[in-house]
């Protein structure tokens, strides 16, 4: 009796043994620093890290130095990004544009403009226009030289003029950076020459009579 209940102790610490045994390759099988079972006790597939998507940021596209990655990047300078911004001085806008540069524009209906996030993309590629234009001298003579310290690109320059005017960052580059004009907010032009240098703003082309049109 007694060899054959110890007979039986044996077989079942066997069995038990197998069992947990192949649980746990089991649970292995399905391992992962960074996925766990949808449901406690029920193994569900869990992807292995070099099967997933671990960094889903990827597919988001990227715009960089490119001309859409300067008007977003200057656009959330200048407003966050917000077309119904309208500031203390009444600057308006994405791209916080005063009401004469409007109107050099081609632009006389203020709610049109702030209702419009495409008339105000339209303004911003006709100013950079007309500033290029403007520029057009000194973007050939100055680029890729060191201005006080600051390395001139066209896209600085271009950011330059939207903040203060092409007729001030003329008065920079002819003093040799000794004038340095600044906005109500006590911003340098000499800030944006620096955060929005090397974009890629070759596909504006210069033009003294862009206009802003749907």
């Amino acid at each position: 009796m007694r060899k054959r209940f110890m007979k039986l102790s044996v077989l079942l610490l066997v069995t038990i043994f197998c069992i947990t045994g192949f649980s746990s390759k089991e649970e292995m099988k399905y391992s992962s620093s960074i996925f766990t079972t949808d449901v406690i006790g029920a193994p569900s597939y869990v992807p292995f890290d070099f099967e997933v998507d671990m960094n889903p940021q990827q597919n988001i596209p990227f715009v960089g130095k490119s001309y859409l990655g300067f008007c977003e990047d200057l656009g959330f300078s200048e407003s966050s990004g917000n077309y119904k911004a309208v500031n203390r001085l009444g600057y308006l806008g994405k791209y916080q544009f005063g009401w004469s540069t409007l109107n050099w524009v081609g632009i006389y209906n203020k709610r049109k403009f702030l209702n419009s996030p495409l008339l105000q993309e339209k303004a911003f590629e006709a100013l950079i226009s007309k500033n290029k234009w403007v520029l057009k001298d000194y973007i050939n003579e100055y680029d890729g030289q060191i201005i006080d310290g600051i390395k001139v690109t066209e896209s600085g320059l271009v950011a330059a003029a939207h903040l203060g005017g092409a007729g001030n960052v003329m008065k920079f580059l002819d003093t040799d950076g000794k004038v340095v004009f600044k906005d109500a907010n006590n911003v340098p032009i000499t800030k944006y020459m620096q955060t929005f240098a090397a974009y890629d703003v070759s596909s504006i082309l210069p033009d003294n009579n862009a206009t802003a049109t749907l």
